[in-house]
């Protein structure tokens, strides 16, 4: 149904004249008869009394009717103008580890969110093995994690590496390099970071029988580092930040290997969230280039 026809019909309908509703469109009066016309053949029925003679016009029930469809119509319309002239919002879904979250990839949720990309994201924190699993089912849309598993549906990506180093309360009196042979055990404070970090850890202590203690994120490291003579091995990112809280960061003698960041993705990802996933990807592609390096 044309609009311009039903704006015409609803301006007849508030002056009940021709002429008036002319004036009130900047029409002439035979355009707004003909528009008229041409929405009663589209609807198969009169709307207004042709009657000669009379000063006014006067509408059928039918036209009546009309009215409030009409309003309906002229309200839509206006609604699918709004809509057509807004920008897209984007949604997605991102999980990662603990320690990318919080250290490294909360620059990149505050450069989206500052963005005029219009992107709303929702960010969690998982295990690596369990990042694999939702983005797997489509339970996010895509991820950040430690390590590359054989899963035949998802793309693994590695984005940056970064070193291992040791930090230790700045009581603790290490050197700037150490030996990892050197260190005590039992001032340990193992946090795992991958396969790779655990078989270097087990070749250092295997003769060892003190068990280390041990952390599963990396803010519950935070709150034991402050301990004189403690210790723990993590990423330079991680470090950084301890460095504000008094604590020292140590260089490693034959280091455990670079910790490796992946992003991750479903092969065949949900069609309406692909153009989400390549503004983000601009966006990551961006941040990884010119702002990574001052992180790690």
């Amino acid at each position: 149904m044309d609009y311009t026809n039903v704006e015409t019909f609803l301006a007849i309908a508030e002056t009940r004249s021709l002429s008036r509703a002319a004036e009130l469109l900047f029409l002439s009066q035979s355009t707004v008869s003909y528009r008229l016309k041409a929405l009663e053949q589209e609807i198969g029925s009169e709307l207004i009394q042709r009657e000669q003679g009379k000063g006014f016009i006067t509408l059928t029930t039918k036209g009546e009717e009309f009215i409030n469809i009409a309003e309906r119509w002229k309200s839509l319309h206006k609604d699918t103008e709004v809509w057509k002239i807004q920008k897209a919002l984007h949604e997605l879904s991102i999980g990662g580890v603990d320690s990318l979250n919080t250290y490294i990839f909360y620059e990149l949720y505050r450069k989206i969110l500052k963005s005029d990309r219009h992107m709303i994201i929702r960010v969690s924190t998982h295990w690596t093995v369990t990042i694999y699993k939702m983005i797997e089912n489509y339970e996010i849309d895509t991820g950040f994690v430690l390590w590359e598993l054989p899963y035949k549906n998802i793309t693994c990506k590695p984005l940056f590496s970064e070193n291992m180093v040791l930090i230790s309360s700045s009581g603790s009196d290490l050197p700037d390099i150490v030996n990892p042979t050197d260190l005590k055990p039992d001032k340990g404070i193992f946090m795992y970071h991958g396969p790779k970090f655990q078989l270097w850890h087990e070749n250092i202590w295997q003769n060892h029988t003190t068990k280390f203690s041990t952390v599963d994120t990396v803010a519950l490291l935070s709150l034991f580092m402050d301990i004189p003579d403690f210790w723990s091995i993590v990423p330079f990112s991680v470090a950084k930040k301890f460095n504000k809280k008094n604590i020292t960061i140590s260089k490693i003698i034959d280091p455990p290997p670079k910790r490796i960041c992946y992003q991750i993705t479903n092969k065949n990802p949900i069609p309406n969230k692909i153009k989400s996933l390549e503004i983000f990807d601009d966006i990551l592609e961006d941040f990884i280039k010119n702002e990574i390096n001052t992180l790690i």
